[in-house]
C-alpha cells in the first residue's frame, strides 16, 4: 500500500510539474515548433536551426564562432559541429582567423541562394503562428522570452 501511494505522489508531482516548469514547456513548445518549421523548409534541405544559422552569418558576415555562439544561446562546440555541417553543403565558408584557433563563417552564394528561398517560406509560417496568437500575445510573448534570458543571465 506504501508503495502504491509513493506511486500516486510522483503521479502528481509529475503533472505539477508538467503545468509549471518553464523548461519542460519550452523545450516542449520549441520541439512542436521546430517540427513545424522544419517541415516547411524541407523543400530547401534546411532545418530550422540551420535557418537560424545562416541567418545570423549573412548579417555579420566574417565573423567568428566565438562571437556567434553567446547571442545564438549555444556553446562554441555546437556551433562549430553546427557550422562544419552547413560547410559540407557548400552553404558557409570556413576560414582561419587572426588566432589560427579562431574559425571565421562566411555566407557562400549558394548558402545565399538558399536563403533567399527559404526566408519567404519562415515568412509564412510565422504569419501563420502569428495569426495563430494574435499579434499582441505573440509580441508579449516575444518580450517575456527575451526578459528572462536577460534576467537569468544576471544569476
Amino acid at each position: 500500500m506504501g508503495n502504491e501511494a509513493a506511486r500516486e505522489d510522483l503521479k502528481d508531482i509529475s503533472r505539477k510539474m508538467g503545468r509549471g516548469c518553464i523548461c519542460f514547456n519550452l523545450r516542449k513548445t520549441a520541439r512542436l515548433l521546430s517540427q513545424i518549421y522544419d517541415q516547411a523548409l524541407k523543400p530547401t534541405g534546411l532545418k530550422v536551426t540551420q535557418l537560424s544559422l545562416l541567418i545570423s552569418i549573412a548579417g555579420q558576415d566574417g565573423v567568428t564562432i566565438g562571437k556567434l555562439a553567446r547571442p545564438m544561446g549555444m556553446d562554441r562546440t555546437t556551433l562549430s559541429r553546427n557550422a562544419r555541417l552547413l560547410a559540407k553543403k557548400g552553404l558557409i565558408s570556413i576560414g582561419e582567423g587572426e588566432d589560427r584557433r579562431e574559425q571565421v563563417l562566411n555566407l557562400t552564394e549558394k548558402g545565399a541562394e538558399i536563403l533567399k528561398e527559404a526566408i519567404p517560406i519562415w515568412e509564412g509560417v510565422q504569419r501563420t503562428l502569428s495569426e495563430v496568437m494574435g499579434e499582441k500575445r505573440l509580441d508579449d510573448l516575444l518580450f517575456d522570452l527575451r526578459e528572462l534570458v536577460r534576467g537569468s543571465k544576471r544569476k
